[in-house]
């Protein structure tokens, strides 16, 4: 089993830069059927998505999706995710969820940084 991923502290936020992103991916949580959710953008340290269901504060998932990988690739990620803050979106159909991501392998990782930067 998987050990409790750590909550960054309040100076620990946005510390890095944010870069949007817009894709399909699937929110996985222990004990439920996978969520479709929508990306809405990604840093190194976190990434927001929409999501038809309100999750509290605290929640810890996965974030599956494809990410874009410059020119013209794409990679499969997996991120281990802590659920910082949920807040009702009406013009997004749901629930805007920012989520802390404090752990990545090196691979995804730089997937990340080459993104942002391109």
């Amino acid at each position: 089993m998987n050990s409790p991923l750590p909550l960054p502290s309040n100076d620990e936020r946005r510390n890095h830069e944010r870069r949007i992103l817009k894709v399909q991916a699937e929110l996985l949580i222990t004990g439920r059927p996978p969520l479709a959710v929508r990306t809405m953008d990604i840093s190194e340290g976190g990434i927001s998505v929409l999501c038809p269901t309100n999750l509290p504060a605290r929640t810890e998932c996965t974030v599956r999706m494809s990410l874009p990988v410059p020119p013209t690739g794409r990679k499969l990620i997996e991120l281990r995710a802590v659920v910082r803050y949920s807040i009702l979106s009406s013009s997004g159909g749901g629930f805007q969820l920012g989520m802390s991501v404090p752990v990545t392998d090196q691979a995804t990782s730089a997937a990340i940084k080459v993104y942002i930067k391109n």
